[in-house]
C-alpha cells in the first residue's frame, strides 16, 4: 500500500492502481464505516437525509432533515456510511462513498494541505511536464475569460484541476467522481 501523504509525487503518476493507495490511512474501496474515523469528520456533503445545510468559515455546519429539524453530526455521518455522500475531514481531504464504500479520494486547497507540495509548478505547461499529457482537456472559461483546465487521466480515474488564475494546482480527485472521465 502506498500512503498519499507519504508520497505526493505519487499523485503526478499517470496511471494509478487505486487499489494499491490509501489517504489518511483510508484504503481506496474499503468499507466506509470501518475505515473512517468519525473524530476526524468535520464536514458531510451529499448526504441522502440533508434537504438544508448551513456552513461557513469558523462555524460548525448544521444539517437539516425534510421535516426541517436539525440532525446532529453523527445522524448525517450515519447517513453516508451506510450509503453515499462525501465525508470531509481536516487537512483538505474528502472521500466519496458509494454503497457504503470509499470509492474516491480528493484533496484540494493549494495554499494550505497536501497540494502545498506542488507550489513549485508556476504554469499549466510545467503542471502538464510534472502530470503527464491526460486523456482529455475541458476548459474552464465564464464569460469568455479563462478559469483553469480539468485534465482527466482515465488511466487512473485521476482529474486534476490547474487553476490558470492564480497558476497553481487546486485539486486533485482519484475514483468514481462525475465527469472523472472526460467529455467523449
Amino acid at each position: 500500500m502506498v500512503e498519499i501523504l507519504d508520497s505526493l509525487d505519487v499523485l503526478a503518476q499517470p496511471v494509478l492502481d487505486l487499489r494499491a493507495l490509501t489517504l489518511a490511512g483510508v484504503r481506496y474501496g474499503s468499507n466506509a464505516a470501518d475505515s473512517i474515523d468519525r473524530e476526524r469528520i468535520k464536514q458531510v456533503t451529499l448526504s441522502p437525509i440533508v434537504h438544508r445545510q448551513k456552513s461557513g468559515a469558523g462555524t460548525e455546519p448544521e444539517y437539516y432533515g425534510e421535516d426541517g429539524q436539525r440532525l446532529t453530526l453523527d445522524e448525517v455521518v450515519d447517513s453516508v456510511v451506510g450509503t453515499e455522500g462525501m465525508l470531509h475531514v481536516a487537512g483538505n481531504i474528502s472521500y466519496k462513498i458509494a454503497a457504503g464504500t470509499v470509492v474516491g479520494f480528493a484533496l484540494y486547497g493549494a495554499e494550505r494541505g497536501p497540494l502545498a507540495y506542488f507550489s513549485s509548478l508556476r504554469s499549466y505547461v510545467e503542471f502538464l511536464t510534472a502530470f503527464g499529457t491526460p486523456d482529455s482537456v475541458e476548459r474552464n472559461e465564464v464569460y469568455g475569460d479563462l478559469l483553469g483546465y480539468r485534465n482527466y487521466y482515465r488511466g487512473s480515474k485521476k482529474q486534476a484541476y490547474w487553476d490558470s488564475w492564480d497558476e497553481r494546482l487546486s485539486s486533485v480527485n482519484l475514483g468514481d467522481y462525475d465527469g472523472k472521465h472526460g467529455p467523449g
